[in-house]
């Protein structure tokens, strides 16, 4: 007997150690698949702000602010053996002192590896240009300005989208009463140089204007953007909308507005490039409503011309909730939706490093909202001020802003869900 109630009370413990561990590792696993691949110093760059890109090769591009007047620079991160990676700086901004001029937006890359980005004005003076960096044979990249916008085009803003013909797209912001910025052209010329022409120019009808995160394709060549706020200020009843720019024949394009928010939306002020499903659905953030701290929401179109919104996750920025949405939303294979928010989650005082967010399909409809990723500050970075970037093995990768366990300027971060 004595032997039995040993065994017995071993199994007992047995059993509680197991579920203990279960337990453990489920907390564990919770957040699991994240790493630093890079963390930035003061010398070769710091606090980056925009998000990246990624060629065949698994090496990402960027730009970060330092260089010459702290006028930022763009870098390339190439992979390494072990692991590791290794930072180049390409090129370093060297007009930012005279002119106010920063980098915007994600870069792109065409066919032939050449770097294409935005400049924006930090004297909100409703100018900037766009700039290429071709790839040279000796590995030098040679800058170059292909288009200077005026005071009557405004300042670019947001990410730049190809078409299949090699043209760029892109969305400018100007701090006009009359005159809210404009979707663009960038055509490439026999000669060489680039061609520019305004696909329209905001206010449009029904109050919404000033565009805000560049622009999307769909299949039939139709263009998708937000708005942040309509002509008429914050004081109008507009919070923004979503419009769809069409071709025409003579080379003209309409816009039809898809959606108006209001100040009785759940989401208002979209703040961010959309994203598009392959039923066209069109998904995005706002930076507020009746969550302080953002939504995710969707617009879907529906009979007679007719869309619809549907917000899918409001942010309350405590514990378990992150805050200030901000950033490009990404799918996975599986039909999960990931993003970014600035501020909360549980991970360092105050709730204000920031999280990864995963949106999960539920089978009745709707979307479940979980953690991804909260940051730590200094071991891992804090505060991410861009989007996610999903190679095809369906890894995240993005910046933030402040922390690293190193030097604390920002870091570079890959998520494996």
């Amino acid at each position: 007997m004595r032997i039995k109630s040993s065994a017995r009370q071993n199994s007992t413990v047995a059993q509680a150690s197991l579920l203990a561990l279960a337990i453990f590792l489920s907390a564990v696993s919770a957040h699991a698949g994240e790493k630093v691949i890079f963390q930035f110093n003061a010398n070769q760059g710091f606090n980056p702000n925009t998000g990246l890109i990624s060629d065949n090769a698994g090496n990402f591009y960027g730009t970060a602010n330092g260089g010459i007047g702290n006028c930022s620079n763009v870098y390339e991160l190439s992979p390494g053996s072990n692991g590791t990676y290794t930072e180049t700086v390409l090129y370093t901004f060297q007009n930012c002192l005279p002119t106010g001029l920063y980098p915007a937006g994600a870069l792109t890359m065409d066919k032939a590896g050449n770097l294409y980005g935005a400049e924006s004005s930090n004297f909100d003076d409703g100018t900037g240009q766009i700039y290429e960096l071709a790839k040279g044979t000796n590995g030098v990249w040679t800058y170059s300005v292909i288009h200077t916008f005026g005071s009557n085009e405004g300042s670019p803003f947001g990410d730049l989208t190809w078409d299949a013909a090699g043209n760029l797209y892109g969305a400018t912001l100007a701090p006009f009463t009359t005159f809210n910025g404009e979707v663009f052209k960038l055509s490439p010329q026999p000669s060489g140089s680039w061609k520019e022409g305004a696909l329209y120019k905001f206010p449009a009808p029904n109050g919404v204007g000033s565009p805000s995160g560049g622009v999307v394709f769909d299949s039939q060549g139709n263009l998708y953007g937000a708005t942040f706020f309509g002509y008429s200020g914050f004081g109008s009843n507009t919070r923004g909308g979503v419009y769809e720019l069409s071709p025409q024949s003579g080379g003209q394009w309409n816009l039809t507005l898809l959606y108006n928010f209001t100040t009785a939306s759940t989401s208002q002020f979209p703040n961010s490039r959309l994203t598009s499903d392959s039923s066209g659905n069109l998904y995005g953030t706002t930076q507020g409503g009746t969550s302080f701290y953002g939504t995710v929401f969707e617009v879907s179109p529906g009979s007679a011309g007719t869309w619809t919104e549907k917000t899918l996750h409001r942010f309350n920025s405590g514990n378990n909730d992150g805050g200030s949405t901000i950033g490009n939303l990404v799918f996975d294979a599986s039909g999960n939706l990931y993003g970014v928010t600035s501020n909360g989650g549980s991970g360092c005082n105050a709730n204000l490093c920031g999280v990864v967010y995963k949106l999960t399909p539920q089978s009745g409809g709707g979307y479940k909202e979980s953690i991804a990723h909260p940051f730590e500050s200094a071991s891992d970075g804090s505060n991410p001020y861009s989007g996610l970037f999903l190679d095809n093995s369906g890894n995240l990768y993005g910046t933030t802003y402040h922390g690293g366990s190193r030097y604390g300027y920002g870091t570079v971060y890959e998520i494996t869900p």
